[in-house]
């Protein structure tokens, strides 16, 4: 269900639209911190490109690598969490050449864990955690033959729904106090659009 190669083409979904997901995210991120999430994904999504032609045939070893290739782009927090999740994942599924929705789930599983123990988030923060939790419980209630990818967005999006109402709890943000209700993380809108923009091309390929 997952392979390096449909990997590679992911990021280059991705990259083909990064300056509006790198604008978008910046202007989300005016109102909870310093205005440069954009810039920080689209340095991590730049990593992540200049390697993916020559990413290991097993997942594992290729998510280890762009977990990797994260932490060489950027020092900032999500860059860091994006990191660690990323090799979580990477060393979760280590020997595989084809994931399947089970192998998917323990991966995000372990990105989870590992998030939670070494970044200070804990789930209800407004977070990329509280994104990656709500994507780890819908695949793991989803059928073998479900379109994983969409429901994996929808997971996404409907977290970033459920704590525009709440307030921030972590990093910057929590400074706004009851100002940060109605405006979403940036960390979770960016997770939200990776998603979307993967979904559009996967929509677009031919067959």
């Amino acid at each position: 269900m997952l392979t390096t190669a449909q990997l590679g083409r992911a990021i280059a979904a991705i990259d083909a639209r990064i300056a509006a997901i790198r604008d978008e995210l910046n202007a989300a991120d005016r109102h909870l911190g310093d205005g440069d999430t954009g810039m920080t994904v689209a340095q991590v999504v730049a990593g992540w490109s200049a390697v993916a032609a020559d990413l290991p045939a097993d997942v594992g070893a290729a998510l280890l690598a762009l977990g990797r290739e994260t932490s060489r782009s950027t020092g900032s927090s999500l860059g860091s969490v994006f990191a660690m999740a990323l090799s979580a994942a990477g060393r979760a599924v280590r020997g595989r050449e084809d994931l399947s929705r089970g192998d998917i789930v323990a991966a995000l599983a372990a990105a989870t864990k590992t998030v939670a123990e070494r970044s200070g988030a804990a789930p209800g923060d407004k977070c990329v955690l509280d994104s990656l939790m709500s994507i780890e419980r819908q695949l793991a209630l989803a059928g073998d033959d479900a379109d994983l990818l969409a429901q994996a967005q929808a997971a996404a999006h409907a977290s970033l729904l459920e704590f525009r109402a709440r307030e921030s709890r972590l990093g910057r943000a929590r400074m706004y106090g009851a100002r940060s209700i109605g405006h979403d993380d940036p960390g979770m809108l960016a997770v939200v659009l990776l998603l979307a923009q993967v979904q559009a091309a996967a929509d677009g390929a031919p067959g």
